[in-house]
């Protein structure tokens, strides 16, 4: 049976990322639990575009996180919270 760590790696194969770009979303959840990847799977499989938007945002909060800078990191927060009510409405 294919796990979703395989399933997702998979997804990101084929996406626009490039390959440090996939490699470090799949570092960052590599030790998640396979009932928990079960949302990121579904998202990733339903929506293809969400694979950039997330690792933008990763991005930006290792950014932020390396540069201590706890501003950066809640503004990157708010704007997640915006891209999700964002998309709950395009439904």
């Amino acid at each position: 049976m294919e796990t979703n760590f395989k399933k997702i790696s998979e997804l990101l194969l084929k996406s626009e990322l490039s390959f440090e770009d996939q490699n470090n979303l799949l570092t960052a959840i590599f030790k998640v639990s396979d009932a928990e990847l079960e949302p990121m799977l579904k998202l990733f499989s339903e929506k293809p575009e969400w694979i950039k938007t997330i690792s933008e945002n990763y991005k930006a909060k290792k950014l932020a996180l390396a540069n201590k800078n706890p501003e950066g990191w809640q503004k990157i927060i708010e704007n997640e919270i915006r891209q999700i009510e964002i998309s709950q409405t395009e439904h």
